[in-house]
């Protein structure tokens, strides 16, 4: 497979085939509690994508020759090493947003793209594939809870942004999880057909 080929076929399965949310399943619980509204889930993002990154970044430096069991219990310690000046700078910049995740903003050093990728992908790839990887990942989990917050804000409040947009019909069971669980299995099998019907069209 050629370089450019390569790059494309990471791309891809970082944004749709493998999408970290809509595919694979990870990272579910904070996208479903706290990215209820568009300004939530930038709040998710931001949080999700600067502790998720630097931690893989660093974590792609712990030898492979490491016992599993030690591996995973470094990747918490970086994370959570990475944790203290992204809490300190991310509370800054949006004090409101991160206050209200919660318990769920510590949690995402553990979350299941640091882990499952890690070990499976990202560190049998070349360092620069990897990082390609790792940032494409991290944008397809990005525009998932981006475009899932904003549905369930407009679904469940007939708002965007904070301001009405006139819905005929307000469904307030998206702002709760168990709506979310819902509305996030409406997606994942809407990007399966998706994917399928381009699948079939390519094969023509």
């Amino acid at each position: 497979m050629s370089e450019e080929n390569s790059c494309k076929n990471i791309i891809l399965n970082a944004l749709l085939r493998r999408n970290p949310i809509l595919v694979s399943g990870l990272v579910i619980a904070p996208a479903v509690v706290i990215a209820d509204s568009f300004f939530d889930a930038v709040t998710l993002v931001a949080a999700f994508s600067v502790i998720t990154f630097f931690t893989l970044l660093v974590s792609s430096f712990v030898p492979k020759n490491i016992v599993y069991s030690i591996r995973i219990i470094l990747y918490t310690v970086i994370g959570a090493l990475v944790y203290v000046p992204s809490a300190i700078l991310l509370k800054y910049l949006m004090p409101e947003g991160i206050e209200a995740m919660g318990v769920f903003f510590p949690l995402l050093i553990t979350n299941g793209l640091i882990i499952s990728r890690s070990e499976s992908i990202f560190f049998l790839e070349s360092k620069g594939h990897m990082l390609l990887d790792i940032i494409f990942c991290i944008i397809g989990y990005d525009l998932a809870v981006l475009i899932f917050g904003t549905l369930r804000e407009i679904l469940g409040t007939g708002m965007i942004g904070g301001k009405i947009i006139g819905m005929p019909i307000v469904l307030s069971a998206f702002q709760y999880p168990f709506g979310g669980f819902i509305l996030l299995g409406i997606l994942a099998a809407l990007l399966r057909v998706i994917m399928v019907t381009v699948k079939r069209i390519n094969q023509k």
